[in-house]
């Protein structure tokens, strides 16, 4: 992954996430973060980031949170392919 694609450091990761380095971990190893090196991340991964933590505050059971993420991984874009993405307008009725 280029480092313009993952902007993040881990330590940045960790503080606007607010989840446990050792938690960021283990996602990378699930791959549930596109990240892979596990040191640097993606916008993408930042939310994902804080879902699990939103998760892991209601009390949702760990693997619930890593089966949970990696479907919501599934349908997002994949950020190498994001340049290439065109929305045209629409028209909204009278």
């Amino acid at each position: 992954m280029q480092k313009a694609l993952a902007p993040f450091s881990k330590a940045q990761a960790v503080q606007m996430a607010g989840i446990p380095e050792h938690v960021i971990d283990s996602l990378v190893h699930e791959d549930v973060l596109d990240s892979d090196t596990g040191t640097r991340f993606t916008f993408q991964d930042l939310v994902l980031l804080h879902a699990a933590r939103r998760l892991q505050d209601k009390g949702v059971p760990s693997y619930k949170i890593i089966a949970a993420l990696a479907n919501v991984r599934k349908t997002l874009v994949p950020v190498a392919y994001q340049d290439s993405l065109r929305f045209k307008p629409t028209s909204l009725p009278h």
